[in-house]
């Protein structure tokens, strides 16, 4: 009896010095496998170090203060660019109309104005002339299109009077964009006023959704080289920020000379060699305009 009780107090021995041997075994396997991550993500870490030190400029604290110095630099140039973008009007934009009754008698004071400033340059335009306004000869637009309308007509103007001060032969067409909410619309355009609009090849335009915002205009107009060379001029130093986006140039045939009131020369009159021909220009111009910063 004495000896089963041996035997049976060794088994348990066993089994307990059995059941530890295995827990030890186990603990000590977390443990291995705990000490090869830590040492796998040590060799990251000097991986990246290692990384990091081949950058150039390297990163100390000598070179910190020097890019934190150029981030400084370049935020007051992006200051004085976005300055210079808001563009420079004078006196020709005044208020902003609240209504469109006000808006519409703007409008028409801009075209009588304009015809009577392309007679006194004689140049040449239609009687029933609008620069691209015909929409609003009677009435003004919708409550909701008043400034982006205003907008237009303020930089129609500036444009419509740098080309009469470049003495072109006549003005043919000026175009404008349909404003932005309209073409958010299903509504059809309004009847008999299409020849105020263009549309603006998305490829051409600078617009960014968010940044920047623009008007595009097209103007046509007719006369010698010398006109068209004046007109780019007197873009490069305006008051508003734009970029000429297209231009083409088509030589006008004798018939469309005829109609111009420039007859061809008689077979007796000696042609020069250069000669001083007419031509129709088409012009494309988008007006730039910085989108608000959004205020965080």
């Amino acid at each position: 009896m004495n000896r089963f009780t041996n035997i049976s107090r060794s088994g348990a021995a066993l089994c307990l010095f059995g059941v530890m041997l295995a827990t030890e075994g186990w603990l000590w396997a977390q443990a291995r496998q705990q000490s090869i991550r830590e040492l796998t993500r040590l060799e990251q870490s000097k991986q990246e170090r290692d990384r990091l030190a081949r950058q150039s400029p390297a990163l100390s604290e000598e070179n910190e203060q020097a890019i934190a110095g150029d981030l400084a630099n370049t935020r007051q140039v992006f200051a004085a660019l976005r300055a210079a973008l808001q563009g420079r009007e004078g006196d020709a934009s005044g208020s902003t109309p609240d209504k469109p009754l006000e808006l519409y008698f703007n409008i028409a004071t801009f075209i009588e104005k304009t015809r009577a400033l392309a007679r006194r340059a004689e140049v040449r335009v239609k009687p029933d002339e609008c620069f691209g306004f015909s929409a609003h000869v009677n009435e003004g637009p919708e409550a909701d299109l008043v400034p982006a309308v205003f907008r237009q007509r303020v930089s129609a103007q500036y444009l419509v009077e740098a080309l009469i001060e470049a003495h072109p032969r006549s003005l043919t067409t000026l175009q404008r964009e349909r404003p932005r909410p309209l073409l958010q619309r299903t509504l059809p355009a309004p009847a008999g006023v299409a020849g105020d609009f263009f549309e603006l090849d998305p490829a051409l335009s600078l617009r960014e959704a968010g940044r920047i915002d623009s008007d595009a205009f097209r103007v046509e107009f007719t006369g010698q080289t010398a006109a068209l060379r004046n007109f780019l001029s007197a873009l490069a130093n305006f008051p508003l920020p734009l970029i000429v986006r297209d231009l083409e140039v088509a030589a006008l045939p004798g018939e469309e000379l005829s109609a111009l009131g420039a007859a061809p020369p008689a077979a007796s009159v000696p042609i020069p060699v250069v000669a001083r021909n007419i031509s129709k220009f088409a012009v494309v111009v988008e007006f730039i305009r910085l989108v608000p910063e959004s205020t965080p």
